[in-house]
């Protein structure tokens, strides 16, 4: 498979048609019994398509009777650029070996309709309210988990629709029905006769074919390709080099930028006291002054870098120079021990369920602020030359992109192309707007030349958009039978929402207080409680927080299946059993926490020096049970043996993706559980690379079994789910081997060392 790249020709194809199809905008107007879309919103440039004829946004057959696909949504290793198409060839029915991919520019009909988690809906009634929302922002965005839970429908109506153009031009050229011909493998045959047409063949009389019907889609029984393990078509071209990376990119004439932000969080460089000096240094360009700091323009990026460590320059500290982790800590817990806290869930009274409990059980747990740390530095190029704008970036959000350069260069939209490249690694950090900022402020002041900007690992460990630090304290009241009377739950963080939108779109931001991120996975659990109180208070740090794969059940995973083995132990109650003992009413979740223990062979008792710990969370649709399985070596030096994890994340497109984001998510989590950490002290964040924030390695990385439950009900994430369940499993584990209860991370912090 070879991956087309775009090209500039602009193109206005007519409206996609589509019932609750995504859109970027615009009103909906009812024709003949189906959802059409305006003209507006149908305009899209089908830059990278041109080569084939085009059927809609998502569709271009080409002669050769292959078919190119646009992926409206960043590829960074979670296998969307596998997924989508999958989606649209089942129903156009076309192998997957004859299917090429674009990335697409952020566009109208690309937009995410919704940026939470979908709930299944009849699509034949078109978009509901809140899918309008989205459409108006015209957010084209990676993140969430989302991409199948927003494409399930739309992507299969999309190669639905363009099968039925191509039966209905073959059928006028037949003279017969379309309903009683045949489509398959690229190829319509008419039953009655024998005869055939490729797709190719018949492609450019279905352009302006209209469809009076909503096309039909398949019944699960009758999929080929969608829940079948199928090859990754991003893997040959990363295996032999030919992926493109936004690092990889290269230009004639390019130079390359780093960027020296200032050294404390929230500080300004005032002056550069080396100008001079430093501008006479081999390779350097120029010294640009940015909002984020300086960029050393350079003839590469060691020679950029060098420059840049060499700068000898004034700044303030933002008025933060005496900020530290310590601080931090103790302003979160007296947060969380205040009784006004915003109230965010609430059921039943939760103090007269502490006046029945028989025992009382109290816990006080925090994180810390943790890095994205993606292996991929950060980085953006970026050319303005006559009044347009190429922009070449691996990002989360190419709608956020396109923003950004809009607002810093005011060079017009329609003049901007944003060439979207593969992402080594994003977790939400790729969603952010600093690094397109910076290169696009770059670009304005070089014209006519293209730059490369890169945050180096140091500046991007100590200016990252940081997941935030939290404290959660606890109180539950237990009665008879570990039945739990009362739970209450009081959390002290920053709002990453809160922060995200401030940075993005300020006038779409949620007050912190009413931000969902902060008690995702704290509240709406399904254990049967008789009371419960979730509170939130918000805490007053000047550090940036952002999105973090999985986002609050990161933290909240931790706190409540920590607490959970907390509760099971003061009710005298085996750690599965008790959470077994109160899904009642929750049967996906007893099945998957049913399953995880049969896989583990919870029952059974383990040989000496090893000891297992248990975990149960639901994130972004999807029930994730994990199992981990340890060997005690020393007295606090381990070998985590194996994960045993099970998903239900409803119907399946790739099983193959799922188990290895289930195995990506487990060892992403450890690495925040083991070792993750950021810390402030003097108002500078003390890591600046890979030896202060260790990563889950090869040696210490265990065995993964994956299962994945059959469930036929709409499909939820696979990117993010398998990481919250990850740190608790384990942790309980180690609670099982020591006896010491571990309420804050890291765990090398607590004297635990792993091999």
């Amino acid at each position: 498979m070879t991956k087309q790249r775009t090209r500039g020709q602009k193109l206005t194809r007519r409206a996609f048609m589509i019932t609750g199809g995504i859109v970027g905008g615009g009103l909906l107007v009812g024709v003949g019994g189906v959802m059409y879309l305006n003209k507006k919103v149908g305009e899209y440039t089908g830059i990278g398509m041109e080569d084939g004829t085009i059927l809609n946004a998502w569709v271009s057959v080409n002669s050769d009777n292959t078919v190119t696909i646009a992926v409206p949504r960043a590829e960074m290793g979670q296998g969307v650029y596998t997924s989508v198409p999958m989606l649209i060839a089942e129903e156009l029915e076309v192998d997957m070996s004859t299917v090429d991919i674009i990335f697409p520019q952020p566009e109208a009909p690309y937009a995410n309709t919704h940026l939470g988690t979908q709930k299944p809906r009849d699509i034949h009634k078109g978009l509901t309210i809140m899918e309008k929302a989205y459409s108006v922002i015209g957010m084209v965005a990676t993140g969430g988990s989302t991409t199948i839970q927003d494409g399930y429908d739309h992507m299969r109506l999309a190669g639905a629709q363009a099968r039925e153009m191509l039966k209905e031009a073959a059928a006028r050229k037949w003279g017969v029905e379309a309903k009683n011909l045949i489509a398959s493998n690229g190829i319509i045959t008419n039953p009655s006769n024998g005869e055939k047409l490729q797709y190719g063949d018949i492609a450019k009389d279905a352009v302006n074919i209209e469809l009076s019907d909503q096309p039909t889609l398949k019944a699960p029984k009758d999929f080929k390709i969608i829940g079948k393990p199928a090859n990754r078509l991003d893997i040959p071209e990363k295996v032999t080099g030919q992926a493109e990376f936004g690092m990889d990119v290269r230009l004639k004439n390019m130079l390359f930028a780093v960027v020296r932000h200032p050294s404390h969080i929230k500080g300004k460089i005032t002056k550069i006291v080396n100008k001079d000096e430093v501008e006479s240094m081999p390779g350097v360009k120029k010294i640009l002054e940015i909002d984020q700091g300086i960029a050393i323009v350079a003839d590469n990026t060691w020679r950029a870098n060098q420059a840049a460590l060499f700068l000898d320059v004034e700044e303030n500290d933002g008025g933060n120079g005496n900020l530290s982790s310590t601080d931090i800590s103790k302003t979160l817990h007296d947060i969380a021990s205040q009784s006004d806290l915003h109230v965010a869930e609430t059921i039943g009274d939760f103090e007269e369920g502490i006046a029945q409990g028989s025992t009382l059980v109290k816990a006080e747990y925090e994180v810390p602020y943790l890095a994205h740390a993606c292996m991929e530095p950060l980085n953006c190029t970026a050319l303005l030359d006559n009044e347009k704008l190429d922009v070449w970036v691996g990002h989360q959000a190419s709608s956020i992109a396109l923003n950004i350069a809009n607002e810093h260069t005011e060079i017009s939209k329609e003049n901007i192309k944003i060439h979207i490249k593969y992402l080594g690694g994003g977790f939400g950090r790729r969603a952010e707007p600093d690094f397109v900022t910076a290169a696009c402020q770059i670009a304005k002041q070089m014209p006519g030349i293209p730059v490369q900007m890169v945050y180096t690992r140091e500046e991007d460990m100590r200016n990252d958009m940081y997941r935030p630090a939290v404290a959660s304290h606890f109180e539950a009241a237990l009665g008879e039978n570990g039945a739990i009377k009362s739970w209450k739950n009081n959390l002290a963080l920053q709002s990453a929402s809160n922060s995200y939108m401030n940075r993005i779109m300020p006038a779409m931001s949620v007050k912190p207080e009413d931000d969902i991120a902060n008690i995702e996975g704290a509240a709406h659990l399904p254990y049967a409680m008789e009371a419960r109180k979730v509170s939130t208070g918000q805490a007053p740090f000047p550090l940036n927080v952002g999105y973090w794969r999985s986002v609050g059940n990161s933290q909240n995973g931790f706190f409540t299946e920590c607490f959970m083995d907390e509760c099971a132990e003061a009710a005298g109650m085996d750690p599965y059993t008790f959470r077994a003992s109160k899904l009642d009413g929750h049967p996906r979740f007893k099945a998957v926490l049913d399953k995880v223990a049969s896989m583990a062979n919870w029952s059974s008792p383990l040989p000496n020096g090893k000891y297992r710990g248990i975990a149960l969370h639901k994130s972004f649709g999807s029930i994730v049970g994990q199992v981990a399985e340890i060997s005690q070596l020393e007295d606090k030096k381990f070998k985590i043996d194996k994960y045993y994890c099970v998903i239900d994340c409803g119907r399946t497109v790739n099983p193959d993706t799922i188990e290895a984001q289930m195995q990506s998510g487990i060892v992403f989590g450890l690495s925040a559980a083991l070792f993750g950490e950021i810390t402030i002290q003097d108002g500078q964040i003390e890591q600046y690379n890979f030896p202060q924030y260790e990563m889950v390695r090869m040696q210490t990385s265990p065995l993964v079994e994956v299962h994945i439950m059959e469930v036929d009900e709409y499909p939820g994430g696979v990117g993010e789910p398998g990481t919250p369940p990850a740190a608790p499993a384990l942790v309980n584990a180690l609670y099982a081997a020591t006896g010491v209860r571990i309420r804050s991370l890291p765990l090398m912090k607590q004297g635990f060392s792993f091999t």
